[in-house]
């Protein structure tokens, strides 16, 4: 959820000479629509159903950077087989950056959908209910004041590669 995911994952594959997989991109491609009309359109559990499946393929590859959707890891077994396919990394944005980063650029966001008074407590209330699960990634690198490029060579130091 606005924590670089993408722009740092595209970063890092780059930096590692590896495949880089944006599972939001990949969906958009494969059904003709973007995740948030996805989700509007047939609904959040739809989503995570095709998000679930997309997953599991790209599993099936080794050595590649995968970035995910924001809510795909808050579950038991996506997270199981997360672990199974190798190193997961969460990129902590403390809170009041990261509304920051979400009050610029929470289009396309169904689940930040409204006036940001009323989005943002929502907002929050996602974040602080994800983090747990979040915290269970292989590595937690603090992404704070950091942009992308900073983020990659951050998370490539953290990987000891």
């Amino acid at each position: 959820m606005c924590a670089g995911k993408t722009r740092s994952g595209a970063a890092l594959a780059r930096a590692l000479k590896r495949p880089f997989a944006d599972c939001d991109a990949l969906l958009e491609r494969k059904h003709g629509a973007s995740p948030a009309d996805l989700i509007n359109k047939k609904g959040l559990g739809h989503f995570r159903t095709l998000e679930t499946a997309l997953v599991r393929s790209l599993a099936e590859s080794d050595g590649q950077v995968i970035a995910l959707g924001g809510g795909f890891y808050p579950s038991g077994s996506r997270a199981a087989l997360l672990k199974k396919a190798g190193l997961t990394v969460f990129l902590y944005c403390p809170w009041p950056e990261l509304e920051e980063r979400l009050k610029s650029s929470r289009a396309g966001r169904p689940l930040l959908a409204g006036p940001w008074a009323e989005a943002a407590p929502r907002a929050k209330k996602l974040y602080e209910a994800r983090l747990p699960y979040y915290r269970r990634a292989d590595i937690i690198v603090n992404v704070a004041g950091l942009n992308p490029a900073q983020t990659a060579v951050k998370l490539k130091r953290s990987l000891q590669l």
